[in-house]
């Protein structure tokens, strides 16, 4: 009588099976994971408004400056009203910031710039606005130019805006205490 414990055996056929099996599965699971598509990105509802002008005080030595503002303070530090005889601009309404925030592109330099938004969507998180600018120089003057949107507010971490059909600038929006995070310059 044999009192030896036998332990089972394997082939070494099984064992390439079962290898060839889990490779097999970690395959099928990662090309799945990589097929599920993002999120589609959703149409985002704005107005564009006008009637502005920029503060002088608001990085003047900038080209170009992008800001997403969440209060009335925040937005009066970028921009004041430009009044003119025969005004018809579009501005925004008293407590706007109560359910709105608004995002602006601006350009300065030797160039009247206009803009023309081909769309804003949501991503997630990221605000993604196209446009296209066109600049008409003049060599006389210096212009300070802007792209003024409002939009509801939302669950926005970035906002990319992409200009003439290139990405520009990539926004990373600050948390609600601004001034932890942003370093010297709390206030923008």
């Amino acid at each position: 009588m044999n009192t030896r414990t036998r332990f089972p055996t394997c082939h070494l056929g099984s064992l390439a099976n079962l290898g060839l099996l889990a490779g097999l599965l970690l395959l099928s699971w990662h090309v799945l994971a990589a097929a599920v598509p993002a999120a589609p990105a959703k149409p985002v509802v704005f107005e564009t408004h006008d009637g502005y002008f920029v503060s002088n005080k608001f990085e003047p030595e900038e080209p170009v400056s992008f800001v997403m503002l969440k209060d009335q303070e925040s937005f009066d530090k970028v921009f004041g009203v430009a009044m003119v005889m025969g005004d018809k601009s579009h501005r925004l309404p008293r407590n706007a910031f109560d359910k709105k925030l608004v995002v602006a592109a601006i350009h300065r330099g030797k160039a009247m710039v206009t803009y023309q938004v081909a769309s804003m969507v949501a991503e997630a998180e990221t605000l993604i606005v196209r446009y296209t600018t066109e600049s008409k120089p003049n060599a006389t003057a210096e212009f300070a130019c802007p792209l003024i949107l409002s939009l509801d507010k939302g669950n926005f971490n970035t906002v990319r805006f992409v200009e003439n059909g290139k990405e520009i600038k990539h926004l990373t929006l600050a948390p609600t205490h601004a001034g932890e995070t942003r370093g010297t310059n709390p206030n923008f």
